[in-house]
């Protein structure tokens, strides 16, 4: 009878090792992705601006006549520069979506949830999305 301990089964070495590729993976598809040319700006689930990343340029977002954030642009990136909240004035101290700096890969994202605002960014290439293709002839 074996009654010798081992750190790790075979089983488990093998998981590590799928952990580790797949997060190999992960890093090499975010590394290459494409730069982004372009961002969207949606408010409310609308959107608010498109904005082409390809100058230095200050943008601030509003709704009706509240302020409710600055964006900042460079050629292909964006970040939030400032962020209030306009529902609890008092609660937005940590500014999330300011912390998340600079995106400039294609489907980064920035996300103000008080405020509700996503900033993502896209590539220069125009997408065509099909729920269905067909061909008739």
């Amino acid at each position: 009878m074996n009654t010798k301990n081992k750190f790790f089964s075979k089983w488990d070495l093998l998981l590590i090792v799928f952990l580790v590729a797949g997060l190999g993976i992960w890093i090499g598809i975010k590394q290459f992705s494409p730069p982004a040319a372009k961002a969207i700006i949606l408010l409310d689930g609308k959107v608010y601006k498109v904005i082409p990343l390809d100058k230095n340029a200050y943008y601030k977002i509003y709704r009706g006549d509240t302020y409710l954030m600055t964006v900042e642009t460079k050629p292909g990136a964006i970040r939030a520069t400032y962020s209030t909240n306009w529902i609890f004035p008092q609660t937005e101290t940590t500014q999330v979506s300011v912390a998340t700096g600079w995106i400039s890969k294609e489907g980064e994202t920035i996300i103000s949830v008080p405020n509700k605002i996503v900033i993502y960014t896209e590539g220069s290439k125009e997408r065509t999305l099909y729920d269905a293709m067909t061909y008739q002839n």
